[in-house]
């Protein structure tokens, strides 16, 4: 006969863990998290257009922010940061601009500053060698992601040329609460010194501008485009003043056809700008990226006529072989200048 045995006791205390105590493993978690995170929630709240979402985010953040900060809670996430080569810039996390130069209110709507470019001595440029090779610095919005890397391999190539490559997600011109780009371009040409700088905004512009006095200027206006061909113009005297040399690029035709005329209006800003600066070249790729019927297309003919995908799906940023293709057009003009293989 088998004898069965009864399992043995659990006592209630070993079974069971208290309610309470979950909650407070649950909500210290999730508030550890909160401030382990801080700055970039904060960031993202900073980054979004006027609004009371903006407002009530960044209103509550900017203290965890704080407090994160005070704790040395967000310092294992710019450790990370920094090995992943990602670390933002103090700029980033600043709430407002410090070298922005002073606004202009306009009267009547804006038009392009008269060219002074006829009257003035074609500048020259150096002898680039493989023992004092061009420095080349590219920079700008999530557009630089694909592109900025397939130019600096292209350059790479000649032998002739050292390049740094920097993009920031979700910036530009419009929103220097979130970062200064005149600031970080002012300490590059200061640090690196390169010869050339090539830029690309305007992924993230065509939204309303923050002012130095935490006021707006909504997109669509007379104002808005006063605003913004100065600080295009601002950037453009800066970097030229300080005697660099400026690729400006265009954006491409996008699949959006209410984006698409926002596109058209900041190419034509940067266009128009860039012919009253001597050493400022805009560089177009809008045709470079047009369909047979000059439509958007994502598949287009590649060198060996092979039909290839340049587009992502969001119908403006490029894949590798759509950032090949620009960085291709980009090289040319700028090997040109500069007696580049």
């Amino acid at each position: 006969m088998i004898q069965q045995l009864a399992p043995p006791e659990i006592s209630e205390e070993r079974r069971f863990i208290p309610a309470g105590i979950v909650l407070f493993v649950v909500v210290t978690s999730l508030l550890l998290g909160l401030l382990l995170n801080a700055p970039d929630i904060l960031r993202t709240a900073q980054r979004q257009e006027p609004g009371w979402q903006r407002t009530v985010g960044v209103g509550l953040m900017e203290p965890i922010a704080d407090v994160s900060h005070l704790l040395f809670l967000d310092r294992p996430r710019m450790l990370i940061d920094t090995l992943l080569d990602r670390a933002p810039a103090a700029s980033e996390v600043t709430a407002t601009p410090t070298t922005l130069p002073p606004a202009i209110t306009p009267t009547t709507s804006a038009a392009p500053a008269t060219s002074t470019s006829t009257t003035s001595p074609e500048p020259t440029r150096r002898t680039v060698t493989e023992t004092d090779p061009l420095v080349m610095y590219i920079g700008g919005d999530s557009l630089v992601g694909q592109f900025g890397p397939m130019l600096d391999n292209r350059a790479a190539e000649s032998g002739l040329v050292e390049s740094e490559v920097v993009y920031e997600f979700e910036s530009g011109l419009s929103r220097p609460d979130f970062i200064d780009w005149p600031d970080r371009l002012a300490n590059v040409s200061e640090e690196l010194d390169p010869d050339v700088f090539v830029l690309y905004f305007g992924g993230n512009d065509a939204q309303a501008i923050y002012m130095p006095d935490g006021s707006w200027i909504e997109y669509d206006t007379p104002e808005w485009e006063a605003e913004y061909r100065r600080r295009v113009d601002a950037v453009m005297t800066q970097l030229e003043n300080a005697g660099h040399w400026v690729y400006w690029m265009g954006m491409p035709i996008v699949s959006s056809e209410t984006f698409r005329p926002r596109v058209q209006f900041l190419n034509e800003i940067y266009q128009t700008e860039a012919a009253d600066h001597p050493q400022v070249t805009f560089v177009e790729a809008w045709s470079v990226f047009e369909g047979p019927d000059g439509g958007y297309s994502e598949y287009l003919t590649d060198s060996s006529g092979d039909l290839v995908d340049m587009r992502l799906d969001d119908g403006v940023h490029y894949t590798t072989a759509g950032a090949i293709r620009l960085a291709e057009v980009t090289y040319d003009v700028i090997a040109a200048d500069w007696n580049l293989p």
